[in-house]
Parts: C-alpha cells; structure tokens; sequence
C-alpha cells in the first residue's frame, strides 16, 4: 500500500496547516521543503483536492473504534467499484503526493494519488484508493497493493 506520503506547504493556508500540526513539526517540514504525513503518525492527515488549486487536510482514514467509518486508511478500488462504499457517498479526491512510503521504501509519484474523501455524522475523513500492485512495486515494497496513481507512474 502506501502508509506514508511527502507533499508541499505552500497551497494550503497557515490557519489550516496550525490545526493539524504542532509548531515544531510545521517548523521542521519548512526546513525540509516539504511535509510528510504517515498513517501510523500522531494525527495522520491528507492532503486533498475537490477541485483543482484547492487543497485541503483531512484525517486520514479512521484508526478510531467509535467512530462508524471503516477502519483502515485505504479503500480498495475493487470495494469502490462493488459499491461497498456507496453508504458513504465517496467524492473522489486527488492527494497531490510528491512521494510515497512503504516497507522502508520511498517512491516518486507523478500526478499524485486518488482518494475519496466520506462523511458520516458530520466526520470527515479522506482515504487512498489502493489497487493492485505491480510486479515492480511488490518487488520494492513487498507489498501486494499500491495506490492507485493520478497519471504516470511510481519510480521506487
């Protein structure tokens, strides 16, 4: 899959990076360039576009028993496609990732990452579709699914 992502600060407003991140972590990312956000992180959180140049944060899934959203921080395109989600009423979103993470693997993604963004009981909570993943990917990652990228591809 892909448990961790890199991004840019700059299309999204201070008063919204303040909610999700702590002083310190804003400070260390402007050092760094970029953010990165990993779903086992305190608040694990995406970046994601309704439409294009409008980027927002969301959580990230849902790691929380009470909250009646599905647990995990990934949505199978097979699940989307089978209509499991529908109850949901799924948006897809586009996270504008600049690299992804798993099993100790960083990856550059062209054209970031689909999502789709759910609500349930006024929360709100965006996650990553995942498919398949390719015989490259598994071979990097060891990992069977990956996410399901914009356009391009990933370069592990």
């Amino acid at each position: 899959m892909c448990g961790g992502i890199t991004f840019k600060l700059d299309d999204i407003s201070e008063e919204e990076l303040a909610i999700f991140f702590m002083p310190d972590e804003l400070a260390a990312f402007r050092a760094m360039g970029y953010a990165e956000t990993f779903f086992w992180s305190r608040r694990p959180v995406l970046p994601a576009s309704l439409q294009p140049h409008e980027i927002h944060l969301y959580d990230w899934g849902n790691r929380e028993k009470n909250i009646d959203l599905p647990r995990t921080g990934w949505a199978r395109i097979e699940s989307i496609d089978a209509g499991k989600w529908d109850c949901l009423h799924p948006k897809p979103i586009i996270i504008p990732a600049q690299r992804g993470y798993e099993k100790k693997v960083w990856f550059d993604i062209a054209g970031g990452i689909e999502g789709v963004l759910v609500e349930k009981d006024g929360i709100v909570r965006a996650y990553m579709l995942t498919i398949p993943s390719s015989k490259e990917y598994e071979a990097k990652t060891k990992h069977n699914r990956m996410p399901k990228i914009v356009k391009g591809k990933i370069s592990p």
